[in-house]
């Protein structure tokens, strides 16, 4: 009886032991789920900023291309304008001259 008592103490125990292990490795599971779902939300929050700053820099940029082209635009404009000026200028002198 004695050995009987004692084998059934020593199961229990073992049982016991079994579900604490258990328990822990659930828990441990719990907390590295958690851990990893919270640095997926942070990760997620810091693509979703960088994204955001990136479509900024880009609008930015573009605007900042399109006032260039429109400056370039005008200086082109503007030097098409002075050179068509001083070959009207240059014809009339040499206009000038034949007649003298």
């Amino acid at each position: 009886e004695t050995y009987e008592q004692k084998r059934a103490e020593h199961l229990e125990e073992l049982q016991r032991i079994e579900n604490e292990m258990r328990q822990n490795f659930v828990n441990k599971v719990r907390e590295k789920d958690l851990e990893l779902k919270r640095n997926e939300k942070e990760q997620t929050a810091r693509y979703e900023g960088l994204r955001k700053e990136n479509k900024e820099e880009k609008n930015r940029l573009d605007e900042e291309r399109k006032r260039i082209d429109e400056e370039l635009a005008n200086i082109k404009k503007k030097r098409e304008e002075i050179e068509r000026a001083n070959a009207e200028h240059a014809n009339g002198k040499d206009a000038k001259h034949k007649k003298k």
